[in-house]
């Protein structure tokens, strides 16, 4: 797909970790395809002249994400619950998802006190995947008992 979008939005779908503009809507379309900003269209350059500046970005779709998921809902879910809260720690973030998440994050390799801006998405993944794997013991050893 090429698009021209406003530029603010396009700088957010193509920003890294540890950029101010990174979040859920970069994780979750950079999930889906690796994309780049090709060039910017001032408000110049249409009439009428918008108040705003244009980009125009490319989305070439993944045949296979990039990151493998046990569970793409629970990806989602984390990610949102991280930013929902962007300047808090990951782990009081996500405590809403599970009590015991610092335990989760530190087993993922994920030093609770992060922020979720830090994170890339093979972390999210990384966590997203190791949550599941707890949460399924959990309710397996619920199950035997």
């Amino acid at each position: 797909m090429t698009l021209t979008i406003q530029k603010e939005v396009a700088e957010r779908i193509v920003a890294g970790p540890g950029s101010k503009s990174y979040g859920v809507l970069s994780l979750m379309v950079q999930y889906y395809g690796d994309v780049s900003m090709l060039f910017t269209i001032p408000a110049g350059a249409f009439r009428p002249r918008p108040k705003v500046d244009s980009a125009v970005i490319r989305i070439d779709r993944y045949e296979v994400p990039p990151v493998e998921l046990t569970d793409p809902e629970l990806f989602r879910t984390i990610i949102k619950s991280s930013f929902a809260n962007r300047r808090k720690m990951l782990s009081n973030s996500l405590r809403n998802i599970q009590p015991d998440i610092r335990t989760i994050l530190e087993d993922a390799g994920i030093d609770p006190s992060r922020r979720p801006e830090t994170l890339s998405m093979n972390e999210f993944a990384s966590l997203s995947n190791t949550l599941y794997e707890k949460k399924s013991e959990t309710e397996d050893h619920a199950h035997r008992k």
